[in-house]
């Protein structure tokens, strides 16, 4: 992270027909059926001739809950940079030069042209956005593949399907709280642009068990990170 010299936030303007902040009640929504899904498993058959529907219908509903998060996540972030350049640095910078931009560029350079400082390039809230927009990018461009005799391609199919529950739907969501943290920590101020996950003072709504110990962890995260800034 690097630092200028002190700066001057804008006064923070109002706008309509934001949806990042949709998108992430969305995510956080998906998240938790996602998790209770993981925590309640329907046993799967052991016969071929028994009734798979139980097991087929739980699949399916972790399955959603989890691309839902990873997407909804994304969009969130996508629309949140937008709404806080639009903000702070005006509609003509935010849609004629950094719209063009890619997510992780977006994120990188917006705080450094509002404040002069940066968010952390090996910090937890960076890395997991690299993970979250491979994901996310795999989920919207997935490309099928061809059977084979071996069965190649759908032990492949079935590790990447591992990987999207243990890691890269988690990954997803904890990246949207970590990258909320840190742009309030960097900018030393709540903008909204992003919805707020530090100490609950403007959240009316208890969250799901499962989905607010997540969260804890990664506020306990952001500060031991932010700590050795």
């Amino acid at each position: 992270m690097s630092r200028s010299e002190p700066f001057q936030i804008r006064d923070s303007y109002i706008r309509v027909d934001t949806m990042a902040d949709t998108y992430a009640e969305i995510a956080e929504e998906a998240f938790a059926q996602f998790l209770s899904e993981t925590a309640n498993p329907v046993p799967r058959p052991d016969g071929i001739d028994d009734d798979h529907t139980a097991f087929d219908e739980h699949e399916r509903r972790k399955g959603v809950a989890g691309i839902k998060t990873i997407v909804f996540s994304a969009m969130a972030l996508e629309a949140a940079v937008f709404d806080l350049a639009a903000i702070q640095l005006g509609d003509k910078v935010a849609k004629d030069y950094l719209d063009k931009m890619d997510l992780m560029g977006k994120w990188m350079i917006v705080p450094r042209l509002i404040c002069g400082r940066s968010l952390r390039e090996d910090g937890p809230a960076v890395n997991g956005l690299n993970g979250l927009i491979k994901a996310r990018n795999a989920l919207v461009h997935h490309k099928s593949q061809e059977w084979d005799k071996a069965g190649k391609a759908e032990r492949a199919m079935t590790d990447r399907w591992a990987s999207f529950e243990k890691d890269q739907v988690p990954n997803a969501f904890k990246t949207l709280v970590l990258l909320s943290l840190e742009v309030d920590a960097v900018l030393e101020t709540f903008l909204g642009a992003l919805p707020f996950y530090g100490k609950e003072i403007f959240n009316d709504t208890p969250r799901a068990p499962q989905v607010e110990e997540v969260v804890q962890r990664c506020r306990n995260i952001h500060r031991k990170n932010w700590k050795g800034a």
